[in-house]
């Protein structure tokens, strides 16, 4: 502790004892009593008690006078040493930073001196000599003052230097970013008004890191701008530009720093004031070998949102006085990809090393030749951008596909052992297998790796299918038919199973056939497509073996059969409760549709109409739209036939939109209006064309 302290307590002490008495004597006696006492008394008592107090830290058991002025002496001084090594500390850390109270410090030394201490002020170290035993006690207490009003003004003086060099960071940072060399998320906080020296440390030191930081980005983004496909003519005295910046951060002269960068960056403008758009298409043209080169799968997913936000930024940008801003990008960009290709080189390393110790059959497993080279260092030194771009997608493409063959390979290898009894037992039951028996990724690769292993088995690799010896097969001929004639429809026929899926096609009026060649001996599925939606789909099972034909025949399909192929519920069953609203809405409107507000969901309109019409005796169709139609076809003919006697005169025509509009109730499909006028052409002479009747 201080020895003023020290000194103060004590006789703040004794000053407090004397206040506790004069209030006791003043309570306890007479007025006048009291005044005398503090008039004469008081003063008396506490000069006594500071004596006594004096007297008795002298002449404590072990210590003369002598010795406790000694230890003053050594107590202040190790006060001022402090303080001396931390001025001292912060001069050789911030060398910028001049103090201003060199006179303060002499001054001290003197006053040290002349009580027998000896202070050396460069190092800090002190010495008691003979003579401080007898040095006055009080110099001491005065000297202690003098310390403290130094620490108070070193603190302040290192403050003002914080803030000064705070500022003058901000604004050189503040220049990098003005022309778009840098960006930043915030601005650099200064020191409270109190903050010690420790914490004003603590401030200026980050500072410097964040602008170091900064800087440096700022250098590499000058140094990008000069490796664009233009190559700047004066590169040396650039370099020399950069190289004095990269000094200057050094030395944390930040402003000569930002001196040096923008006068390189000024030679560059001059020289690439043209080639603000080659800049930019570089950088999408590297943009676009990163999306083309397939790396997604082997990359992490910070690499990738890097590439689409400098993506996001580059193709934003339209003004030549963004060409700083884009060699910045390019610079980050170029980083990220020279980072995919090293994380994808220790990937394949990783995926190759299972593989180099597997007893793996010939010709199963070839290790590339780039599983021992290294890219990254060959990348870095090129400065030309449009050869790093060609050379960046050629490696890329190569990784990509090299990890991609041997991360398969090696879980092949890894689940053979299981995946070997699977098709072993496939081969026992049906002599054959094929990749839909194998369920697992890839299962062309364990027939693959099967086949090398065993030399008993066939294998077609184009289907594929594992097999066992020579196998059977035969030409399998599919007759198709429809339950009734028409227009020309195309049914897709598809034969598929043990390996062999193969489609063909029938165009036929109502008959017709198609063959599948050299089918292997098995069970396979057949699916027929009508080609045409009145028509139901067939799917059926058919074996190959002595039996080379087969026949299908498409029947028609009830409205009700086609649009409740995929509702779940059973609409029968709901019908009953529906029925009244159903009724209602066809009472006040002449029939019932999909497009109105049906009380179920829209997915299942269309089942319950169809449903609704076939056990109500209804008729029901579907418009060109999907939309379903519940009408009565009785009511349609009146209305037609009314039409024709009371509305067209020979040679008369009505268009359909007029008829649909003025004359039907329902909004029944023209198919549906084209077969009631047919029916009504004999006894009226109306035909139908594209779009109108007409009365002959």
């Amino acid at each position: 502790m201080n020895a003023n302290v020290k000194s103060a307590l004590g006789v703040g002490g004794i000053v407090v004892l004397a206040a506790t008495v004069s209030a006791g004597v003043f309570v306890s006696t007479s007025s006048d009593i009291a005044v005398w006492f503090v008039l004469g008394g008081l003063p008396l008592f506490i000069i006594g008690g500071i004596a006594l107090y004096v007297r008795s830290v002298v002449s404590r058991k072990g210590t003369s006078e002598r010795q406790y002025v000694t230890k003053q002496a050594r107590t202040v001084a190790q006060d001022f040493q402090e303080t001396v090594r931390e001025i001292n500390d912060l001069r050789g850390a911030y060398s910028d930073w001049e103090f201003t109270a060199d006179a303060q410090l002499e001054s001290v030394a003197g006053d040290f001196r002349a009580q027998g201490v000896a202070f050396d002020l460069e190092s800090g170290a002190f010495d008691l000599t003979k003579t401080v035993g007898t040095a006055d006690v009080q110099a001491f207490e005065t000297i202690s003052s003098e310390i403290d009003r130094l620490d108070e003004d070193v603190a302040a003086e290192f403050r003002a230097f914080t803030t000064a060099e705070l500022s003058r960071i901000e604004d050189a940072l503040d220049r990098l970013e003005d022309v778009d060399l840098v960006t930043r998320d915030a601005a650099i906080d200064g020191p409270d008004e109190a903050a010690a020296v420790p914490a004003c440390r603590d401030t200026v030191d980050a500072a410097r890191s964040v602008a170091t930081e900064t800087v440096e980005t700022a250098i590499e983004t000058v140094r990008e701008m000069g490796r664009g496909e233009q190559r700047p003519e004066d590169n040396k005295a650039i370099d020399r530009d950069l190289e004095a910046a990269a000094d200057a951060v050094d030395r944390n002269e930040f402003g000569d720093a930002v001196e040096s960068i923008l006068e390189a960056r000024d030679r560059l403008r001059d020289q690439f004031s043209g080639s603000f758009d080659a800049e930019r298409d570089a950088v999408l043209s590297l943009v676009d070998a990163v999306e083309d080169a397939g790396v997604a799968p082997h990359v992490d997913a910070d690499s990738l949102d890097t590439v689409s936000a400098v993506e996001s930024a580059v193709t934003g940008m339209d003004s030549a006085l963004d060409l700083s801003a884009v060699s910045r990008r390019r610079a980050e960009l170029r980083r990220t990809c020279i980072d995919m290709v090293a994380a994808m080189e220790r990937d394949l390393a990783d995926e190759t090393e299972p593989l180099r110790d597997a007893d793996l059959p010939a010709g199963y497993y070839a290790e590339p030749a780039i599983v021992d080279e290294t890219f990254v260092d060959e990348l870095e030194g090129l400065d030309d951008f449009e050869r790093f771009t060609e050379r960046w997608r050629e490696i890329a493409g190569e990784l990509a596909d090299a990890i991609d063959t041997a991360s398969t390979k090696a879980a092949v290898v890894g689940a053979y052992d299981d995946i070997a009894e699977t098709i072993e037992a496939e081969l026992e039951a049906s002599g054959e297998v094929t990749a839909d028996d194998l369920p697992v990724r890839n299962p062309d690769e364990f027939l693959g790796l099967y086949y090398r292993r065993n030399e008993s088995v066939e294998l077609e690799p184009d289907v594929p299918v594992l097999r066992r010896g020579d196998v059977e097969s035969h030409d399998l001929t599919v007759g198709v038919t429809y339950e009734r004639g028409g227009s020309k429809r195309t049914a897709t026929l598809s034969l598929s199973g043990s390996g062999y899926d193969e489609t063909a096609t029938v165009e036929t009026r109502i008959a017709g056939t198609a063959t599948f060649e050299d089918v292997p001996a098995g069970s396979y599925a057949l699916a027929a497509d009508p080609g045409d939606e009145t028509f139901a789909p067939i799917d059926r099972e058919v074996q190959v073996d002595g039996e080379t034909s087969v026949d299908v025949e498409f029947t028609e399909q009830s409205l009700r059969e086609r649009v409740c192929t995929d509702t779940d519920a059973d609409m029968r069953e709901h019908l009953s409760e529906l029925r009244p609203r159903l009724e209602e809405l066809y009472e006040n409107e002449g029939y019932v549709s999909t497009a109105m507000g049906l009380p179920v969901r829209s997915a299942h309109a269309p089942c319950l109409l169809a449903v609704w019409a076939e056990t109500d005796g209804y008729d029901a169709t579907e418009t060109p739209d999907g939309e379903i139609v519940v009408f009565e076809r009785d009511r349609l003919e009146r209305e037609l036939t009314n039409v024709v006697r009371y509305n067209l005169e020979p040679g008369e025509r009505l268009p359909f939109d007029e008829l649909e509009r003025n004359f039907l109730t329902a909004p029944v499909p023209r198919s549906v209006i084209r077969d009631g006028i047919a029916e009504l052409s004999e006894e009226h002479n109306v035909t139908t064309t594209d779009d109108a009747i007409e009365m002959d």
